[in-house]
């Protein structure tokens, strides 16, 4: 059987507050997937996301995918928003090249140019590379979208993490990124991890899916998480 890309579990996460967001958690995403977390807002799709991520500790529980430095897989993260003080006027090229500031060390070793062409090679695949010399605070929600997806890249990941990436944007917008994501997902043979409250033009991407509600999750295939009695709990009956 191969490795999962990530795989945790019994993970329990109380605030200081006593809110319990996380209640014996065990999730295991295939690699290869295109799996989604989904779930009305507060339910506790952030927390799980953060704990992944290494922003957050929880109290109990573990990662135990192998072969992953700290149980974790090398992510890539497109944030649902970017926002840059305008003081720093940075182009799209520049907010690209942040995807390799964790791998410092070895770009230190990587000649200059070498360095350069990983960033265009992602700006490029994004659809992004006529972007590069623009602010970034000048962009449309879409281009600003494309670039995060290009800076999640040159972190070269193994696991890819969309958080809301389609929040705010038109449909046409956001058809044109699914549909970079999935080829993105092919290309690089990713594995993606999406987030998301809603359920619209996404929702035919997904291979598996893992409800969650009140901290606690429910997963399995796509097909299966669909139905639409399940969907109806979930969401109500205008979805």
């Amino acid at each position: 059987m191969s490795v999962p890309a990530l795989k945790i579990e019994n993970l329990t996460k109380t605030y200081a507050t006593g809110t319990q967001a996380l209640k014996g958690v065990s999730l295991e995403i295939p690699e290869g997937d295109f799996f989604a977390l989904l779930g009305p807002n507060g339910a506790g799709k952030t927390t799980i996301l953060r704990t992944v991520l290494g922003l957050i500790s929880p109290v109990k529980g573990q990662f135990v995918t192998e072969g992953a430095e700290f149980g974790r897989p090398r992510y890539g993260y497109v944030p649902q928003k970017e926002k840059l003080d305008p003081i720093y006027p940075l182009t799209a090229y520049e907010v690209a090249a942040m995807g390799t500031y964790r791998r410092l060390e070895l770009l230190r070793r990587l000649r200059r140019q070498q360095h350069g062409d990983l960033i265009r090679r992602c700006l490029r695949e994004c659809g992004a590379m006529e972007l590069a010399d623009r602010r970034y605070s000048d962009l449309s929600g879409g281009q600003r979208q494309r670039v995060l997806v290009a800076r999640a890249l040159a972190a070269e990941p193994e696991l890819l993490v969309l958080d809301e990436p389609l929040a705010g944007l038109d449909v046409t917008t956001q058809k044109a990124l699914l549909k970079l994501f999935q080829t993105l997902k092919d290309e690089h043979r990713l594995t993606v991890l999406m987030v998301s409250h809603r359920l619209q033009v996404e929702k035919a991407l997904f291979t598996d899916i893992a409800w969650v509600e009140e901290g606690k999750v429910e997963s399995g295939p796509a097909e299966r998480m669909l139905a639409e009695r399940r969907i109806t709990e979930i969401f109500g009956a205008d979805q």
